[in-house]
């Protein structure tokens, strides 16, 4: 099968292109100007099967073509939230229109567009990278196209250097304290990378998504809590820093006062975010593309093995994780 991908040079796209090669399927990867070196600096499984297109899903023009002859397109690409609002508007939506223009055009009649929105389960913490994910399904889900949507929660893995190597630094270090600024009794469910990949994978072969629109949640195989997130990351890392919690209501009070003084919308909404249940059902990729997640406290173990995560290899965008 030929199998488009998007984002295909990020840290989920680069698992994605991977897979597929190895697989032994013919991919063609949307690469921005300047990035294909990401993917044929690697080396991959097959590479005479991969095709390069260059192009920015903001520009509509160079998306023409992208989709001839393809069968299944895995939308990754993404603008998170460390950019402008105009670029995550021009990106996530606008770009999404560009895709399904392109599909609705030049895709042949067997063509399905596997959208994957990471942001998209609602929980009640507004953000406009949340808000313009749930958009980009909407896009995908009023069109003409068959479609099948992915929803992950956090992903995790190797090789992810915004959020994960950030978060194994900070739990590996050998002295300190990790401030939890909530209580930690909330529920997380985070999902490894590699899982993420064989859920998608599985949906080529599931005949049902033909002739259905399928939305499939992906998370770990049951909630934990975030102090169990923490102390199981401190423990695959060997870090012997220790956890400590503020109840949420003091952070509240000190949100309230630094308001006074600045703008605190970004802490407003860690806060909020990370002091809530993070639930997900499971259930339908679990039955219907017999798929099962590793737990956390075996997927972290396999993900901080080595050193790739201990030295600072970010730009200073990371995700602060709530804490």
């Amino acid at each position: 099968m030929l199998i488009a991908v998007t984002g295909s040079t990020g840290f989920i796209g680069q698992y994605v292109v991977r897979r597929l090669l190895a697989d032994g399927h013919r991919v063609r990867a949307f690469v921005r100007p300047g990035r294909s070196h990401v993917l044929t600096g690697q080396d991959l499984a097959h590479p005479e099967n991969l095709e390069l297109h260059e192009g920015d899903l903001v520009e509509k023009d160079t998306v023409d073509g992208f989709l001839k002859d393809v069968d299944f397109l895995v939308h990754l690409a993404s603008a998170h939230d460390h950019h402008q609002d105009d670029v995550m508007q021009a990106v996530n939506v606008a770009g999404t229109e560009h895709l399904v223009a392109e599909a609705e055009k030049n895709a042949p009649d067997n063509f399905l567009l596997i959208n994957v929105a990471s942001a998209v389960i609602g929980v009640p913490v507004y953000s406009y990278y949340r808000d313009s994910k749930r958009v980009q399904e909407k896009i995908v889900r009023a069109s003409s196209l068959r479609w099948a949507s992915f929803r992950p929660t956090l992903v995790y893995g190797r090789g992810d250097h915004r959020h994960t190597a950030p978060l194994l630094r900070k739990c590996g270090a050998q002295k300190g304290t990790y401030w939890v600024y909530h209580e930690g009794l909330s529920k997380l469910n985070p999902v490894h990378v590699e899982d993420l990949v064989d859920a998608i994978v599985r949906l080529f072969d599931y005949e049902r998504c033909r002739e259905d629109f399928r939305v499939f949640e992906i998370a770990g195989p049951s909630g934990i809590s975030f102090n169990d997130f923490v102390d199981m990351t401190v423990a695959a890392t060997g870090g012997s820093v220790k956890r400590k919690n503020i109840p949420r209501r003091w952070v509240e009070r000190a949100i309230l006062l630094k308001g006074l003084f600045k703008d605190v919308t970004k802490e407003r909404r860690g806060a909020g975010y990370f002091s809530l249940h993070h639930d997900h059902d499971i259930t339908a990729a679990r039955e219907e593309l017999g798929w099962e997640p590793r737990p956390f406290s075996e997927g972290i173990l396999e993900v901080a093995a080595g050193d790739w995560w201990r030295e600072d290899h970010s730009t200073g965008q990371t995700e602060n994780l709530g804490i």
